[in-house]
């Protein structure tokens, strides 16, 4: 043989085995949710990066080209969004890279065994208004705490305005004005703080705030303007006065109780007691919960709660040991399926788990990009699709978008410019927005876990802030498809910080920046309208071209 074609040949073959696709780089597991998501209808697929340069899905005769819906350092996602479907759905794989192919598997097809998530439908991407019960409004005086602060004056930490359940009864028509779909109801149970992050009883309302009789009227006022109520309740943390701990204390290791915290050293010890805390603060003594017996009775509680004929619960503030969620989520969810789980813990927000979470890393991710300016457009639009790709879309949907801490509020740290560009992210991203009491009229005042009482004098009021985030309130309500799932990156600018997305024929222009910014968006060509007053535009040759002035947003409609 000519040693040309020898050479020729040998070439060939190591291009072959280049492009050859190692059957050991490629994963799809059945059984987990990430990888298939019927109710989602989401199929994916992981293989080594470069490895291929197609993928298929084979369903019957059917044949679904499938997209490169992800990257990181080491590995290329494939992915097909279908309609929802049955687990008893069959389908293989067949992945391309130059001349080689890999049919997987080889022989015969796969069937999932992940179970079906189906979450409440009712909840996705709705608008919630969080209301901290004590600083909303008071509406009965007569239960005032002795040592009340006065309306309106400066907060201090742990002490009480006097709000209660009828004071929020009262001012129904003003949340119904503002526009929410869902409020999200502080702690009520007995505490000595005017938060009630230290609950010291499960079974009671605490008295400042009212009985289950006005928890019930509540509940039925709610329903009655057409929107839902989510009760918070603390399950991951008691108050130093609750009566088990307070056994401890008193009993030591005699005491039945000794496994229900998390205690490092009993009373006895050299040292005294100590014990795990939340935040560390000794006045939020942190529960076991991997302690079989208090999973009972915490679930217990949830369980009669929920009789009440409230719509869900969000589970806060610390740490969740996800067996006790996976096991409260089941039990509840087998006696009320449409009832919402939300946990303060992102950790505990995954599927079979929750029906989705407030993860306060995420808040701090919308501050260090917006107000802070310590990420690049591109930065932040890398964190926000990895964190969408990687939880279930039904997840994404539910769990709550928030700007509130437990220490500061969002008006502190940001001027009317910057809050404004934040919100209009907010309110038009995937999920939930959340508006927290008092920041639609630009609260300031916070003090550790007292967020001051709210402003109904129209002086504390910035009329600026409320109209602009009513309207944004109004723009989403009115555009289902801020609800959806659907989040496409359109354009990013680094250096004049200008971030565009498309939220299924909603665009969105953010420009962060002190200049002018002129931009061409990849785009359906049509009309499209800006929301709000209408202004009409043109895309031509798949492109939108648009200006966007300084420190401002534009949000725009493809009309059908």
């Amino acid at each position: 043989m000519d040693l040309g074609l020898k050479r020729l040949l040998i070439l060939v073959l190591l291009l072959q085995m280049l492009h050859a696709i190692d059957p050991d780089g490629v994963l799809h597991d059945r059984s987990d949710i990430f990888y298939v998501n019927p109710q989602a209808g989401d199929i994916r697929l992981r293989v080594t990066r470069g490895a291929a340069e197609s993928a298929a899905i084979l369903i019957g005769t059917q044949s679904i080209e499938m997209n490169l819906v992800y990257q990181d350092r080491n590995h290329d996602y494939f992915g097909v969004q279908l309609n929802a479907f049955d687990p008893v759905l069959s389908y293989r794989f067949l992945l391309k890279s130059g001349s080689d192919s890999l049919m997987l598997p080889p022989e015969g097809s796969i069937r999932p065994s992940t179970d079906i998530l189906l979450t409440p439908s009712w909840a996705a991407g709705k608008i919630y208004y969080s209301i901290n019960v004590d600083g909303f409004h008071n509406g009965d005086p007569r239960n005032d705490p002795l040592d009340k602060l006065a309306w309106g004056t400066a907060p201090i930490e742990w002490a009480s305005y006097g709000g209660d359940l009828k004071g929020i009864i009262q001012r129904i028509d003003y949340i119904n004005s503002l526009g929410p779909d869902i409020i999200l109801l502080s702690p009520l149970f007995t505490a000595t703080s005017n938060h009630k992050l230290n609950p010291r009883d499960y079974t009671t309302i605490d008295p400042a705030y009212g009985d289950t009789t006005d928890l019930k009227d509540l509940i039925a006022a709610i329903h009655g303007i057409g929107k839902k109520i989510i009760l918070s309740i603390v399950l991951t943390h008691t108050g130093n006065d609750f009566p088990a701990f307070a056994d401890i204390v008193a009993k030591g290791s005699a005491s039945r109780y000794t496994d229900w915290y998390r205690i490092q050293a009993m009373p006895s010890a050299p040292g005294g007691m100590t014990y795990r805390s939340w935040r560390a603060d000794q006045r939020f003594p942190l529960l076991n919960l991997r302690n079989a017996q208090l999973q009972d009775y915490l679930i217990g509680f949830v369980d009669y709660w929920a009789h009440f004929g409230c719509d869900g619960f969000y589970i806060g503030e610390g740490e969740v040991d996800e067996g006790f969620a996976t096991r409260l989520y089941a039990r509840i969810k087998e006696k009320h399926p449409d009832l919402l789980i939300l946990y303060a813990d992102p950790r505990a927000g995954s599927a079979y788990v929750a029906d989705g979470h407030c993860n306060r890393g995420f808040s701090q991710l919308l501050v260090d990009y917006f107000i802070n300016d310590t990420l690049t457009t591109a930065e932040f639009d890398s964190i926000i699709h990895r964190m969408l790709f990687f939880n279930p879309a039904q997840i994404n949907r539910n769990s709550i978008i928030a700007t509130v801490s437990h220490n500061k509020r969002i008006r502190e740290v940001a001027d009317n410019e910057l809050l404004e560009l934040m919100y209009a992210f907010v309110f038009t991203f995937c999920g939930s927005p959340l508006v927290f009491y008092g920041d639609e009229f630009g609260m300031r005042e916070c003090a550790h876990l007292n967020w001051g009482s709210f402003p109904w004098s129209a002086e504390r009021q910035d009329r600026s802030i409320f109209s602009k985030v009513q309207n944004l309130i109004r723009i989403r309500r009115e555009n289902d498809e801020f609800s959806s799932r659907s989040f496409f990156t359109l354009y990013i600018d680094d250096v004049n910080k200008v971030y565009a997305y498309d939220r299924g024929g909603m665009i969105v222009v953010l420009n962060c920046g002190p200049i002018q910014s002129f931009v061409e968006l990849p785009a359906w060509d049509g009309t499209y309208v800006e929301l709000p007053g209408g202004t009409k535009m043109t895309a031509y040759s798949h492109t939108l071209k648009l200006s966007v002035e300084p420190m401002s947003y534009r949000i725009l409609k493809r009309e059908i």
